[in-house]
């Protein structure tokens, strides 16, 4: 689990009025994982797991079509942050019944890296309940 003691709550933020629609924005971003989430090859490259913090990814996942459309989905939900240039710097989602956070790591193109929620000191302030028809709880 990450360190969470010293981390700032992560909130869900209202949708700017200066961003494109969530639909047309969604269609832009992409997942694109991280070698440091996975124990096997994918096409993020060769498998760099960092044992002591980082969230091991489903191996099922060695190509990224199914997050990229949770990904895609959770943007037009608009279960985001605040933006980072044109892209929310985290997006919120469910995955084959879990909740995943994604993280803004290419501003320019809106590629996401992404890993579970495991606790529920974890989950961003929600205060207009968008995340609520994603999970139970």
């Amino acid at each position: 689990m990450r360190h969470l003691r010293n981390a700032k709550k992560k909130r869900v933020a209202t949708w700017p009025v200066s961003a494109p629609p969530p639909a047309d924005l969604a269609q832009r971003v992409n997942y694109v994982g991280s070698a440091e989430h996975k124990s096997y090859p994918s096409s993020a490259g060769p498998p760099k797991l960092r044992y002591n913090d980082a969230s091991s990814c489903d191996p099922k996942y060695t190509n990224f079509e199914a997050p990229t459309n949770a990904l895609r989905q959770a943007v037009g939900r608009m279960c985001t942050s605040d933006f980072v240039g044109e892209f929310p710097k985290y997006v919120w989602g469910e995955l084959d019944g879990k909740l995943y956070e994604a993280r803004l790591v290419n501003h320019e193109q809106g590629w996401y890296k992404g890993y579970p929620l495991s606790a529920r000191e974890e989950l961003p302030e929600d205060p207009n309940g968008l995340l609520a028809g994603t999970l139970d709880g």
